[in-house]
């Protein structure tokens, strides 16, 4: 049994990561910045640990005595910045094993959009002397149900991605896999690039819902100018965000993420989940958007 920290505990990863490493017989402490989340995990099991990974130096003894750290960060002007100081400050703590949560377009050549931030945060993770091993997932099967609101209100999907297709992965993949490497620090010194098992284009995300909902759903990919101007209007986003998801959903267009891996076999013994069944499982939330129509 090891003591496991969590940052991110309370996100897409995080949170079901959270199960598998009790299910493991583990002792796991959540980092999260919201007071109010702490009782949630204290009620899981899990011990809550209320900080801010972008204030590393103010955790200070939180963050001392851990055998294996998940660092995970939500995405931020400063993440590259905010994670290097918690590497440096761990590595101060007693040299933890530590998993890092990346992209898989910080592995492009050159990295671009989020894999920006991540490849600075990876090296400076390597560079630190840290036991370390990074995993790097693919677009996940859940920003879908973020497409669910205009799919109810416009009956379409609008996205720069063209043809592009992506080996998209779910998201409780990258999690059982995340679990697995923590929990064996023979894992160190590995990158492993998660995919689902094939790429899937949003034309093909539009005719699964067309079948499901009954209704004609259209895939329309404005120019790549008209999305950086529209898109945060349309969806409340800062610019910055808006401006790193649509430099992927370019790299997407342009072939970046059509290749599969066989890591998610390879480490749980299971194949992932491919996109039309994630489909199928959460069509009532794009059902529950029709009903605003």
């Amino acid at each position: 049994m090891a003591k496991v920290l969590v940052c991110g505990a309370t996100g897409r990863i995080g949170a079901p990561l959270l199960h598998l490493l009790r299910s493991n017989g583990h002792e796991v402490f959540g980092l999260t910045r919201h007071k109010g989340s702490a009782d949630a995990l204290f009620a899981k099991g899990v011990t809550p640990v209320v900080g801010n990974i972008r204030e590393a130096g103010a955790l200070g003894a939180q963050l001392d005595g851990f055998d294996v750290v998940f660092l995970a960060s939500a995405d931020a002007p400063d993440q590259a910045q905010a994670e290097m100081s918690l590497i440096v400050r761990l590595g101060s703590c007693g040299s933890p094993y530590v998993v890092k949560l990346s992209a898989q377009s910080a592995g492009l050549q050159p990295p671009v959009s989020f894999g920006v931030a991540h490849k600075r945060a990876e090296d400076a993770l390597v560079s630190s002397g840290l036991r370390c091993s990074i995993i790097r997932p693919t677009f996940f099967q859940q920003s879908l149900l973020l497409m669910a609101d205009d799919v109810g209100k416009r009956g379409g999907i609008v996205a720069p991605m063209g043809n592009g297709r992506t080996a998209m992965i779910d998201v409780r993949d990258v999690a059982a896999a995340a679990a697995v490497v923590l929990n064996d620090p023979a894992y160190a010194g590995k990158i492993y690039t998660l995919t689902g098992p094939e790429p899937v284009g949003l034309a093909q995300v539009a005719t699964s819902l067309s079948r499901q909902l009954g209704r004609n759903i259209r895939y329309t990919s404005p120019p790549t100018l008209i999305s950086r101007l529209l898109m945060p209007m349309l969806t409340g986003l800062p610019r910055w965000q808006t401006s790193l998801i649509i430099d992927l959903m370019v790299a997407i267009r342009n072939g970046a993420q059509e290749t599969t891996t066989d890591s998610i076999r390879e480490l749980t013994g299971q194949f992932p989940r491919n996109v039309i069944a994630f489909l199928d499982e959460h069509i009532a939330a794009f059902k529950k958007s029709g009903a605003t129509r």
